[in-house]
This record gives structure tokens, C-alpha cells and sequence, in this order.
């Protein structure tokens, strides 16, 4: 497997403030004790017992399209005319069929359907259309941060091929373009019977033989992977009851669930992506990256990331007003426990996403009373929070071997639930060197 890059982060933290301790040279015992416990208390979160945190929401045509463009490109194959059981002797040439395109449609929870469609061509001319119709259950493994769609050719040696509404008169058309006129004056009214008896026989004796000819060089029809974020996943919904294929993710993370309602938020591109997650999963996300060593996790007592550093950051979510929050503690010498809080707005710039608390304020101290706390930086909810394309969160594509890249290029913070539009395109192949 060719290694994946991020295609959208969530809420890395950037520790940007200073602190300045007190005079005194140490704090007492209480404070200690207490800020320990609040910081024991933190690491101690629960989240809910089953809910989805996180769900992404994925175009079906934007899945067909992918899926088609290779298999669009295999070579037809040379079949002669049906046997229309004319009165008189005609030669009417061969056609091609080829291997049009594979559309994603609706299905049962937990299932995939898909319609991949052949046609019938004359001298490049699309003629007629015949479709096979499947469903997929894929495998969804959770443990292992993945959900894969796949579909082999032998998966489709028990469908039967089916006639779209309306190609049978294409076809019928079709012959009535080759007949010569004292032909079409012999059959008279009969054509249309007949031809729809010539390419019923051809869908049932025929076809088989002509979608192995097509499809039996091919390893896989269809190979989807989604890489789903860095989180301990416990659970993975699958269901595409319109026009998303979307994945509804649970995880042992102490965060909210989402409220109930569609998976894709109202009002957006529906052509796009979409990742929506709880406020809560998003801060639980930055905690994560804290602990992989992605972003810093210990600051020094002039605000900067140092791995001795003696204080420890973390990011929680609680709904209400200045729902972020940030906790700072410090257990040594002179202990504090700081709460920021903050009403943040979220906002794709440039392909990246940027996440700003302009009305940041300290919420609430825990500690020795002459500890210093309003001398961090006062330009706190300037910049105090910031998304980077560099970790936390990622989820990518690949179809029949094809990386996606995805362009973050519309975010959203509503209630206590944040949402990122993304756009895909596949990842143009590293040069060599």
C-alpha cells in the first residue's frame, strides 16, 4: 500500500502564551494535591457508551466517476448481430460492446449497491445498454482504521443482466436505420417485436460469454479504501440511503456524540466531501495528536514547546457559551491550573484550514494565590488555536489503486459540531528523480 498523506487535519493546538510565575518558591501542598487531581480528572474523561462522534459523507457520483474512468479505457469487444429471424437474408455486420461505467446507488444499511453498465455500439455509435445490477457487503474493519469496497468479477457470474427503460426501442431504431425499405415494408409492424426477441436472446445467451471475455483478465472490478483518522475506532455504520456513500464512526474517545440528523450538513456543496464530527471528538482529536507527538504537548514557562517542559496542555469541548476550552497545569513549584475559554470560527484558506477564538479569556484558576496567571500573553484568541495540514485526523482515498488528495475548501463551526468540505482529486504521481 503506497503511503498516504493527510488530507485534512483537526484541530492541531499552537500554545502560543507566556507565563510568568510568582515570587513565591513553591506552592502549598493543597494546591498541589488539588491541581493533581484536576489533571487526574482530565485523563479520566468518558465519552458515550455508543453514539457516532464523526461521519463522513461521500458524493456516490463522485465514487461512480472514480470507479469508471479506468474501466471506461479496457478494450471492447467484437459481437455479432443478434439474430433478428428475418424473412429475408440480410448481413448485418457486427457490433461492439465495452464496459461503460460502474455507478454507485442506494442500498440497505450496511451494503453497497452498484450498476455497472455495458454498451452495445455501431462504428462508435452507442446503440443499446445493458446493465448488471449488484450488491456489495464490504469489509469494514474497524480495528485496523479502514473501510474497503470491493468487487470481483466472478462477484457478477450470478446477476442478471437487465435493460434499462427505453434502450429496447433505442435498439429497435436502431435495425430500423439498416434495413433496406422493401425490407422494413416486408416486416411491417413486426420489427419491434422482433428486435426486442433478438436482444432478449442476446442478454440470455450471449452475454455471459461476452462479460467474461470482457472482465475475466481484470483482478478486481471494484477497490475502494477509505483510511478513516487516527482514533481508536470501535465502530464503523455503513449506508447510502440517497446520494452519499456515508460512514458513521464510533470511537472510544471521551467525546459527545453527534446530534441526531443527516449526515451532510444542509446548505453545502453536496458535489464535495464532507467530514462532520462533534466540537467534542474535534478537541479529543488535538489531544490525540498530543499523544502520537505530533504536535507539543509540555511547554516551558516562557510559553514555547520543550519536551522538559513543566507545564502539559490539553483541549476539551463543553457546550454552552466559549464552548473550547484549553487547560494548561503545572504541578511543580509554584502549581496552577489554567481554563481558557473561547467561541471558535473555523475557515478553509488556501487549502488549509485556520481556526481562530477571538474572544479567548481565562475561565478559571486553580492554584497558589500568587501565582501570576494573568501575565500569559494577552494576545490569547488572537491565534491561540490553529489547524495545520500536517497531523491529526486524516482520512484518504484510493480507487482501483489511485490516491485521492483532498482540498480542504469550506469549514464550519455550528452549535457543537464542526464541518470540513473537501475536494478530491487524484494525487499526481511523485517524479522521478
Amino acid at each position: 500500500m503506497p503511503s498516504r498523506r493527510a488530507l485534512a487535519s483537526l484541530l492541531p493546538l499552537a500554545l502560543t502564551t507566556l507565563f510568568m510565575g510568582g515570587g513565591i518558591g513553591g506552592c502549598a501542598a493543597a494546591a498541589c494535591r488539588k491541581v493533581h487531581a484536576e489533571h487526574q480528572d482530565f485523563l479520566h474523561r468518558r465519552g458515550p457508551a455508543d453514539a457516532a462522534q464523526l461521519v463522513v459523507a461521500v458524493p456516490l457520483a463522485t465514487l461512480g466517476q472514480a470507479l469508471s474512468f479506468p474501466l471506461a479505457r479496457l478494450p471492447a469487444m467484437s459481437v455479432p448481430m443478434p439474430d433478428l429471424d428475418l424473412p429475408i437474408d440480410l448481413d448485418l455486420g457486427n457490433l461492439e460492446i465495452a464496459l461503460r461505467s460502474v455507478q454507485v446507488v442506494p442500498a440497505p444499511d450496511g451494503q453497497l449497491g452498484l450498476r455497472v453498465r455495458f454498451v452495445l455500439r455501431s462504428r462508435g455509435r452507442d446503440v443499446t445498454a445493458i446493465d448488471l445490477d449488484a450488491v456489495v457487503a464490504p469489509q469494514i474493519e474497524p480495528g485496523a482504521g479502514s473501510v474497503r469496497l470491493s468487487l470481483r468479477p466472478q462477484d457478477l457470474l450470478r446477476v442478471r443482466p437487465s435493460l434499462p427503460p427505453g434502450e429496447r426501442q433505442k435498439f429497435a431504431a436502431f435495425i430500423a436505420e439498416l434495413l433496406p425499405q422493401a425490407a422494413r415494408a416486408l416486416i411491417g409492424g413486426r420489427l419491434d417485436k422482433l428486435a426486442d426477441q433478438a436482444l432478449s436472446e442476446f442478454i440470455e445467451r450471449s452475454f455471459p460469454r461476452v462479460r467474461d471475455g470482457l472482465l475475466g483478465h481484470l483482478k478486481t472490478l471494484v477497490d475502494l479504501e477509505i483510511d478513516l483518522p487516527p482514533v481508536p475506532l470501535t465502530r464503523v455504520a455503513l449506508r447510502s440511503p440517497g446520494a452519499d456513500l456515508e460512514l458513521w464512526l464510533s470511537t472510544s474517545l471521551p467525546a459527545a456524540g453527534l446530534a441526531p440528523g443527516p449526515a451532510r450538513a444542509p446548505g453545502g456543496d453536496p458535489r464535495l466531501v464532507q467530514v462532520r464530527m462533534s466540537g467534542g471528538t474535534a478537541a479529543e482529536l488535538a489531544n490525540q495528536a498530543m499523544a502520537r507527538g505530533q504536535i507539543p504537548a509540555r511547554y516551558d514557562l516562557a510559553g514555547e514547546p520543550s519536551p522538559t517542559g513543566e507545564f502539559t496542555a490539553g483541549v476539551a469541548w463543553q457546550p454552552g457559551p466559549r464552548p473550547l476550552r484549553l487547560h494548561a497545569w503545572k504541578q511543580s513549584g509554584v502549581c496552577a491550573h489554567v481554563v481558557f475559554a473561547g467561541t471558535p470560527s473555523v475557515d478553509a484558506v488556501r487549502g488549509e484550514l485556520d481556526l481562530r477564538v477571538p474572544d479567548a479569556q481565562i475561565e478559571r484558576i486553580t492554584g497558589a494565590a500568587r501565582a501570576r496567571i494573568a501575565a500569559w500573553y494577552s494576545g490569547l484568541g488572537k491565534q491561540t488555536f490553529a489547524f495545520s495540514q500536517a497531523v491529526a485526523g486524516a482520512t484518504s482515498f484510493e480507487l482501483l489503486g489511485i490516491d485521492y488528495d483532498a482540498t480542504p475548501v469550506r469549514a464550519a463551526v455550528v452549535a457543537d459540531t464542526v464541518t470540513i468540505d473537501l475536494q478530491l482529486a487524484p494525487r499526481a504521481p511523485a517524479r522521478r528523480p
